[in-house]
């Protein structure tokens, strides 16, 4: 468990069963005491609990931390948390401002920052991770992915299990991943190929661009409250389509044994039948083409 006010936390795989922790803090200050004071006030400790290491550098009394920080006039500060675990590491890494990353862990992975962009990869086990301002990435994890950024990107590649992604502001990229899959954005685009899963992604405000799988893995559920939809499913994906727009048209390059067609809604079924594609646009077009077809014309 890492505990601090601020500074970058890196968490990875050791050479053997110990916990090393390398810890770097610096102020700029143009008050010299009132600098000394907090470092005096607020030590790097590193402890065992139990079972558990911590490693702690937080202000335990919050009034007195408070007044210490304000009083340190024009600041910057920078930290570093760089931890070494045994690659089997269950983690819990909290720190007021600052990146959070970690790789190569078998185990749960728990993040929180107030501010900065989070890192993933090769986690083998459930990941419930929060920033309140930055990006963040997962890459090849596996388990029961939770992330979520109060404004910024997400951007997850490869990996298995299931992955919910929220940001209230950026853009959301899942590619090759191997689960269901939840997305939703309150304003950006949503870039989403290839997965072997249940699919449900919303946008408040933003174009979505789907690759179905082959086959297609589950149902698929897109809509936008304004922007474009387009899809491109494999030319013998057994689909039952309901495609509508508020505002625009609604083409399909695939045969479809229509149950009710005009300029702006389609409803039926593609080769029969089968996995449920559903997709709505408050405002924008609607286009579901082949892949194989797409491909060959590129």
């Amino acid at each position: 468990m890492v505990d601090v006010d601020f500074g970058s936390i890196t968490v990875s795989p050791g050479d053997n069963d110990k916990v090393v922790v390398d810890a770097q803090r610096k102020i700029e200050s143009s008050s010299k005491e009132k600098k000394e004071e907090y470092f005096k006030a607020v030590r790097v400790t590193v402890t065992t609990e139990g079972d558990t290491v911590v490693v702690r550098a937080r202000r335990k009394n919050k009034s007195l931390g408070s007044q210490l920080w304000n009083l340190l006039g024009r600041t910057s500060t920078e930290g570093r948390y760089a931890v070494r675990v045994p690659a089997t590491f269950n983690t819990d890494l909290q720190t007021a401002g600052g990146d959070v990353s970690a790789n190569g862990l078998t185990g749960t992975v728990k993040v929180g920052t107030s501010g900065g962009d989070l890192n993933f990869e090769r986690i083998h086990g459930p990941i419930d991770a929060e920033t309140s301002g930055g990006d963040i990435t997962v890459t090849a994890c596996e388990g029961t992915l939770d992330v979520e950024t109060s404004g910024g990107r997400i951007e997850a590649t490869g990996g298995s299990g299931s992955l919910r992604a929220q940001t209230s502001g950026g853009s959301v990229t899942v590619a090759n991943f191997a689960g269901d899959t939840k997305v939703e954005s309150s304003g950006g685009r949503l870039r989403l190929a290839n997965i072997s899963g249940k699919l449900s992604g919303e946008t408040s405000g933003g174009a979505i661009d789907a690759i179905l799988s082959s086959p297609v893995a589950g149902d698929v559920r897109l809509e936008t409250s304004a922007g474009a939809i387009r899809v491109l499913a494999p030319t013998n994906a057994a689909l039952t389509l309901d495609a509508e727009t508020s505002a625009g048209d609604v083409t399909s390059d695939f045969p479809t044994a229509r149950t009710q067609a005009s300029r702006d809604s389609l409803k039926g079924t593609i080769n029969g039948g089968g996995k449920t594609l559903v997709l709505r646009t408050g405002a924008g077009s609607i286009g579901i083409a082949s892949a194989d077809k797409e491909t060959a014309q590129q």
